[in-house]
């Protein structure tokens, strides 16, 4: 068959070319397998291996654990609280804003809580940011860092501002 032509239809009528044939046979499906191993095999001399030998390297790691997520006020334990697949956050619970009794909304908060199916208080506390507003929030984010290691310290760093 000659280049650039399209063989004949069988049913009479010129065929539409393919692509191929209206690309051109100008790409050489060998040479583009040649470079993606070439750059396969490059992006695999420069990937980071921390062994020496067949062995892990302790001291090539010098990276930190990585923090939990939430507020420094709340102890290590609080952030690493898991949320339960079953959890349903408090919908009818409006947001704290310090113009109510803080004890009373933090017994109403903590019962909603429970009734969504939280049965720690460490996941209470940690999910408490989310219902606090905006100067409630402010206020807990500029605590000293790490003060909060339960329900009881909650209540009570709460209630003596609020």
């Amino acid at each position: 068959m000659v280049q650039g032509l399209a063989p004949p239809n069988p049913q009479g009528g010129a065929r539409a070319p393919s692509v191929h044939e209206r690309v051109g046979t100008n790409v050489d499906a060998r040479a583009t397998l040649e470079a993606r191993r070439r750059y396969r095999d490059e992006a695999e001399s420069q990937r980071y291996r921390p062994c020496r030998g067949e062995r892990y390297d302790p001291d090539h790691d010098h990276s930190t654990s990585p923090e939990p997520p939430g507020p420094r006020v709340f102890s290590e334990a609080i952030r690493r609280a898991k949320f339960l697949a079953q959890f349903r956050q408090p919908a009818n619970l409006t947001k704290y804003s310090g113009e109510t009794n803080p004890e009373l909304w933090l017994a109403d908060y903590r019962l909603a809580c429970q009734l969504g199916g939280a049965d720690d208080d460490l996941l209470i506390i940690c999910n408490l940011p989310l219902h606090l507003a905006d100067s409630a929030r402010a206020w807990l984010e500029h605590l000293p860092e790490r003060m909060i290691h339960g329900w009881a310290d909650l209540v009570r760093i709460f209630v003596e501002n609020f």
